[in-house]
C-alpha cells in the first residue's frame, strides 16, 4: 500500500466533500432550508455542531480511500476506476440515506432528491480524485 498517496487521496476526498457540501448547502439549497426551518436546529446550534460534521467527513475520507485501494486494478486507468467506485459508493450511501430521511423528516421530496444528487456528485468527484492520485507502491 502506498501510504503517502493514500494520505493525499484522503485529503482530496475531504476537500471534495467539504467544498461540494458547502456550495450545495450554503448556496443552492438555502431557500429549501428556509422553507423547512421548523425541521432544523437553530443556526447557532448548527454552527456549534459544525465540528461534528467535519469529524464525520474526516472519518469518511480515509475509509472511502482505503476501500478504493483494496479494489484497485493496476492494469486499468485510475480515473475510470475512481469514477466507477464513486458511482457505486454514491448509490450505496446516498440512496438509502435519502429515502430514510424523506420517510422520517417532514421535508419536500425535492430536498431529498437534491441530497441524493449531491451525494452522487460528491462520491463520483471524490472517486475520480482518488483514482487520479492513488497508485500502489511499484
Amino acid at each position: 500500500m502506498n501510504t503517502k498517496r493514500l494520505a493525499l487521496a484522503s485529503l482530496a476526498v475531504f476537500v471534495v466533500f467539504f467544498v461540494v457540501d458547502g456550495v450545495v448547502n450554503n448556496v443552492l439549497l438555502t431557500d429549501l432550508y428556509k422553507q423547512t426551518a421548523s425541521v432544523w436546529r437553530p443556526d447557532s446550534e448548527i454552527q456549534g455542531n459544525m465540528w461534528l460534521m467535519w469529524l464525520g467527513t474526516l472519518i469518511l475520507a480515509p475509509l472511502f480511500t482505503l476501500i478504493y485501494t483494496k479494489g484497485y486494478e493496476a492494469n486499468k486507468p485510475g480515473l475510470g476506476q475512481g469514477v466507477r467506485y464513486g458511482l457505486i459508493v454514491g448509490v450505496l450511501l446516498s440512496a438509502p440515506q435519502c429515502l430514510v430521511w424523506y420517510a422520517v423528516l417532514p421535508i419536500p421530496s425535492v430536498l431529498a432528491f437534491w441530497w441524493f444528487a449531491t451525494g452522487m456528485v460528491e462520491s463520483i468527484a471524490a472517486g475520480a480524485a482518488v483514482g487520479l492520485i492513488y497508485r500502489p507502491v511499484s
